[in-house]
């Protein structure tokens, strides 16, 4: 199935949510550091979510881990 995502094109918002969110921040911590809303953040890691075709922030950020589009350290 990662195949089907291994091209997926992420914006560099989205990525931004899905990297913060893989270092443990909420929706409310991630908009105070990127100086958007809390619904900003949900939308972001949503279409994040969609892009890859996963169902949970956390398969999205496992996906995106995965095929490299994020690090975590």
């Amino acid at each position: 199935m990662d195949n089907e995502f291994r091209n997926a094109v992420l914006t560099k918002r989205q990525l931004e949510c899905l990297t913060w969110s893989a270092a443990g921040k909420s929706s409310f911590e991630i908009g105070q550091i990127l100086d958007i809303t809390e619904r900003g953040v949900n939308w972001h890691i949503n279409n994040a979510m969609k892009a890859l075709g996963t169902v949970t922030r956390i398969q999205a950020v496992a996906r995106g881990v995965h095929l490299g589009l994020i690090r975590v350290e």
